[in-house]
């Protein structure tokens, strides 16, 4: 339990009787002790009331939302720890529970679950005495739980407290416990094949943590703060689940970041990320935090009548209402169910950069396709050119003498004179443009930016370079401008005559200065 009672916080040995002896102490012991059920739903200061079948008291339990209905699974509930199943009825307003087939997983807490089809998917968590990496399976359509086939590969190792989620059929794990190390290592379990395997991630992966909050954007797992063992952390990090990509999220300073937490919980709404609740090291915190994905911005949500500081929680969002309950506020496990209904109008996240990039595959807008290294980019020629001097000579204008003079005249070296495009039109009506003296790959990285005005941020030095030289050509000067900022990072003793070469021979001027600088 996260008690803070003179032990290290995120670690359930509290004494060899495990986490819950402070905590007993505190709640009396009956480990489904009810209290007088009420629900609350805030909503511009409105509070309704519901009548409900209490669930009882519960910390650290797994949950989900499968078919108009909240799944509430294990925890803690102030003696012991829980195997017990409960649901409610998003449309009926009623809890139950489940009575279940099977072999029911032992009673646990701080494990993740996650739905595939049909199926509750349950790994690991603390039972209090041991910590677990054991597998199930509860399928929603018979109510039964059964261990899980794995037909190859090795789980995890024993753990609580770590991200879980999925994407597709692939069910993934990262960091955790163990009860001796903070994890940060990865893995993955895929349903359909029925093996597990370390996962082999790229970029910058978090440092190891427990108990960080998480929660699933467009591809993407989104990672909050957690505890190392020493700190409590509010670093923010990006898992791009097809690529296998970390990255550490970029917030603009004007925002309002959460302060520094664990045990706490993340859902998404529209384009938002929303953060409540957790353990400081010194208080329970309720404060609800939101993180706009359009304007990488933190905002403090301002609410009437917020739940009372809490750690520990179950937080899932329904339609439009976000619902917290039970967790823990330092002294007893909590049994109260909260309800936080979003604005009714919801304005959808821009689509533009993503209706952009299909245009770039889309045959049937098309009007002109470059011809390079054997392959072919479509591309349209109107938006080209009103983002290129270059394209506006090419497509529209009076050649490429004019587009090399309008270059020139600001210093740049592009597409001059001597460059020659021998454009004709195919017998499908698109314009064809033979491209020569630029490689595929760095080709399109140029179209990418042309459409989207972002460059890849995994960019290395050497596309960097690449794509600079080619921006010039086309007299594309941001995207110019931010290669060389790109380069200008990553300069090393090993690169640096190359890069100061290069910058050189296509009059990028501030990054040979930095070049003579480094040297």
């Amino acid at each position: 339990m996260d008690s803070g009672a003179g032990a290290p916080p995120a670690t359930p040995e509290l004494s060899n009787q495990g986490a819950g002896d402070v905590i007993d102490r505190a709640s009396g012991g009956d480990a489904r002790q009810l209290r007088p059920p009420t629900h609350t739903m805030a909503r511009r200061g409105l509070r309704l009331h519901v009548w409900w079948f209490d669930a009882g008291v519960q910390c650290r339990a797994a949950s989900v939302v499968y078919n108009d209905a909240l799944y509430v699974l294990g925890g803690y509930g102030g003696s012991g720890r829980l195997d017990d199943l409960f649901k409610f009825d998003f449309n009926t307003r009623l809890w139950s529970q489940v009575h279940t087939k099977g072999e029911t997983p032992t009673g646990r807490e701080n494990n993740g679950a996650v739905v595939i089809k049909n199926n509750m998917y349950l790994f690991g968590g603390y039972s209090g005495y041991n910590w677990l990496n054991d597998f199930h399976c509860f399928n929603f359509d018979t109510s039964t739980w059964a261990p899980v086939e794995v037909k190859a590969g090795s789980p995890p190792s024993t753990r609580f407290g770590y991200v879980s989620s999925v994407h597709g059929s692939v069910f993934f794990v990262f960091g955790g416990y163990d009860g001796q190390t903070w994890l940060n290592d990865m893995h993955e379990f895929d349903v359909d094949e029925g093996t597990w395997s370390q996962t082999h991630v790229q970029g910058y992966i978090p440092t190891g943590r427990s108990c960080p909050s998480w929660a699933y954007h467009e591809g993407s797992v989104y990672l909050f703060g957690g505890y190392d063992g020493v700190h409590r952390m509010n670093d923010f990090h990006r898992f791009e689940m097809s690529d296998r990509k970390w990255s550490v999220v970029a917030t603009r300073t004007s925002g309002q970041s959460p302060s520094p937490r664990y045990f706490h919980a993340s859902v998404v709404h529209g384009d938002s990320l929303y953060l409540f609740g957790g353990y400081s090291g010194q208080e329970r915190l309720n404060d609800l935090h939101e993180f706009r994905f359009d304007l990488q911005t933190w905002f403090l949500v301002q609410t009437e009548d917020p739940p009372s500081g809490r750690s520990s929680l179950v937080a899932q969002v329904h339609n439009n209402s976000l619902y917290v309950f039970g967790g823990y506020n330092g002294s007893i496990v909590l049994n109260d169910f909260h309800e936080f209904r979003f604005d009714p109008i919801h304005v959808p996240a821009s689509t533009m950069e993503g209706d952009l990039r299909r245009l770039m595959t889309a045959p049937e807008f098309a009007d002109v396709v470059f011809l390079v290294d054997g392959r072919r980019l479509l591309a349209n020629k109107a938006l080209l050119a009103s983002r290129s001097e270059h394209f506006c000579a090419m497509f529209f204008s009076c050649g490429l003498r004019e587009a090399a003079r309008r270059c020139q005249n600001k210093g740049r070296v592009c597409g001059d004179e001597s460059t020659s495009y021998a454009v004709q039109q195919s017998p499908s009506d698109l314009l064809e443009v033979p491209i020569t003296d630029v490689d595929y790959d760095t080709f399109n990285l140029l179209l990418e930016y042309i459409y989207t005005d972002k460059v890849h941020p995994d960019l290395n030095t050497g596309q960097a370079l690449s794509l600079l030289i080619t921006a010039g050509m086309f007299c594309i000067d941001r995207l110019r401008a931010i290669c060389e900022d790109i380069v200008r990072h990553n300069i090393t003793i090993q690169n640096c005559v190359e890069v100061l070469i290069t910058a050189h021979h296509h009059n990028a001027d501030g990054l040979k200065e930095i070049c003579l600088e480094f040297l």
